[in-house]
């Protein structure tokens, strides 16, 4: 049985912050100005995760140059950073890493093992990442089996400790947008963050990456990643294959786990020497992709709900309101896919290939079916709506003409006894009897008639 002494797992989940930004300064003005005025805004309320007030939570950037060595390209063009991001920062000495009290399990002990590299990753697609590793080190290697026994307690404390801190970061992270008053989409069904339920939009499910270094085993196997076959849980009943096109590494992709292997040694390129952390940010951005794209099309489905709601019976301001209303959340929705499919996250061959193979995995292709789905539902039903206003419109201006048409039919009516009256008396009330059973005529026959010509 394979013994590891030195495991690297990095262990990161999507939350939904419901915020989903479409401001034009984001893409024409000066997005680093805005960010350093958020981050100053968002760092004079210090948040803290430990009761004593030793771990702070610090507001910075992502920055992306180096990721631009690898061909990353996890910034659009010209711009150096990302995200914003709160970093976990130990307040005395600034460390990055927090000790875990817990007992892991019977390998680890409490106080044994760290989650290093706290973040949380706010995005502007309304959803945002946590994201820690952790370094599995022990003298005498741990098996799979061993492995696993501390990963899925890793996997419980990772969201005890930072499910809470992920909605109290998303609270002050959507004030600040409001006090910087950049645009953001507001309907009045989306979910207010502050009455969702925690435990299924913070934290609801992680996704874990093993990676192990130089491992003699493991390399000198023709498909390292066998012996993990039952760890990684692919989605589809497939092999277990090694999706890097590079000569020092293996990558195996699952559903919830992936494997890394690399072995040591420099061939001089810099493309084959980027660090392992290049390949788990790629996954994360996908992974929060995938999470956008999932919580997008529940938000459209009950979309879809609610304006079928507004349709009953409706006046025609109200038409013209709800027509406008959706008409914005059209192009808003419409503006935020074109963001999603207009998204270069690398020039890389390989990590295109990764990045593909996540989404068919991931099935994310059925979900963007859902999303288009429910637009042309609301495509047909601003088309229904569209329609509704006309016959309204054409109902009111055939009420008057009615109304002008009956007055003109009084005026005839009158003007007929007026001739005859001298040859034939007519009393008072057969005349008022000749005027009503004339106008009733003749709002029938017009009642009639737009009848039959609105049938035909």
């Amino acid at each position: 049985m394979i013994r590891m002494k030195e495991i690297n797992e990095y262990i990161f989940a999507p939350f939904n912050t419901f915020t989903y930004i479409i401001d034009d300064k984001l893409l024409f003005g000066n997005i680093s100005q805005l960010q350093a005025k958020m981050m100053d805004n968002l760092n004079n309320e210090p948040v803290y995760l430990d009761k004593q007030k030793k771990y702070r939570l610090q507001w910075e950037c992502e920055q992306c140059l180096d990721f631009k060595l690898s061909k990353g390209v996890f910034a659009p063009p010209g711009r150096d950073v990302s995200c914003i991001m709160a970093c976990l920062v130990h307040d005395a000495s600034g460390s990055r890493s927090f000790p875990i009290p817990d007992e892991i399990s019977d390998v680890f002990s409490a106080g044994s093992l760290h989650f290093n590299d706290v973040r949380f990753y706010f995005y502007e697609s309304g959803v945002g990442t946590c994201s820690a590793w952790v370094k599995l080190e022990h003298p005498d290697g741990i098996d799979i089996l061993q492995l696993e026994a501390a990963s899925e307690r890793l996997n419980e404390l990772f969201k005890s400790y930072f499910e809470e801190i992920a909605y109290e970061l998303t609270v002050r992270f959507v004030n600040a947008v409001k006090r910087n008053e950049i645009r953001r989409l507001v309907m009045d069904f989306l979910p207010d963050v502050k009455e969702v339920d925690r435990q299924k939009n913070f934290i609801p499910w992680t996704h874990r990456i093993y990676h192990v270094h130089d491992h003699p085993d493991l390399i000198s196997m023709k498909n390292p990643g066998e012996p993990f076959r039952t760890l990684v849980t692919p989605t589809r009943q497939m092999d277990i294959n090694d999706f890097s096109i590079y000569d020092n590494r293996y990558i195996y992709f699952g559903w919830g786990h992936s494997l890394i292997f690399t072995k040591g040694g420099e061939d001089g390129y810099s493309q084959t020497s980027r660090p392992v952390t290049d390949y788990v940010r790629l996954v994360e951005i996908a992974q929060a992709k995938w999470q956008f794209l999932d919580v997008l099309s529940d938000i459209l489905h009950y979309s879809v709900l609610s304006f079928n709601r507004l349709f009953s019976k409706m006046n025609i301001q109200r038409l013209q309101k709800t027509i406008t209303m959706i008409r914005g959340f059209r192009n808003a929705i419409e503006r935020i896919l074109a963001d999603f499919r207009g998204i270069k996250i690398t020039f890389d061959t390989e990590k295109r290939i990764l990045l593909d193979e996540l989404h068919d995995r991931w099935l994310t292709s059925k979900l963007m079916d859902r999303l288009d789905y429910c637009m042309q539902q609301i495509e047909d039903f601003l088309e229904e709506l569209y329609q509704r206003q006309k016959e309204q419109r054409e109902e009111s201006l055939n009420v008057i003409a009615l109304l002008f048409t009956i007055l003109g039919a009084i005026e005839v009516i009158d003007l007929f006894i007026g001739v005859f009256e001298p040859q034939i008396a007519i009393t008072t009330t057969i005349k008022v009897i000749i005027l009503i059973v004339g106008t009733v005529a003749v709002a029938m026959m017009i009642m009639a008639y737009l009848r039959l010509s609105t049938r035909g």
